[in-house]
């Protein structure tokens, strides 16, 4: 599996198409699967980690009310798209939408997905995101400590 990482800005063009890095589009391929992501962005697949994901999903007890709504929700929110001669997408308006983007927008990879934000929304949320990075570390640590020490104890 490769790995998704790195931060770019790009525009929108008029018909709402976006590109992405060449090095992404080598790991995608020619088709894509786009739905809502968590803070305000999307979250682009690839087509073998989308189905993954949707087979996870689809497992989900329709009988819990949270689970239910997350499986609907992520399921609705989802859409295929495939790249055009140049490496480029057209973003529905429904998933333009979601993500509260406009012109400017921000490609994060993000391990086995890439995250699309509206470039206002994702200062915001780096600005976070990188005021509590130690602190995360830290009770990351702490719980990685733990797990660990159990798994020596049990030997």
């Amino acid at each position: 599996m490769q790995i998704f990482f790195g931060t770019y800005f790009y525009h929108l063009d008029e018909k709402s198409r976006l590109i992405l890095p060449q090095k992404m589009r080598d790991i995608i391929g020619s088709r894509c699967y786009v739905t809502k992501g968590f803070d305000n962005c999307l979250c682009l697949y690839p087509e073998e980690t989308f189905i993954e994901l949707s087979e996870k999903n689809a497992r989900l007890n329709e009988l819990v009310p949270e689970e239910r709504t997350y499986k609907r929700t992520f399921f609705a929110s989802s859409m295929d798209y495939e790249f055009d001669k140049v490496g480029r997408i057209t973003l529905s308006k429904d998933h333009l939408a979601r993500a509260h983007i406009t012109k400017d927008v921000v490609v994060v990879g993000n391990y086995d997905h890439v995250e699309i934000w509206d470039k206002d929304i994702y200062s915001q949320v780096s600005a976070n995101d990188d005021a509590s990075f130690e602190a995360n570390a830290k009770v990351i640590a702490q719980k990685e400590d733990k797990i660990y020490g159990r798994l020596i104890a049990q030997g």
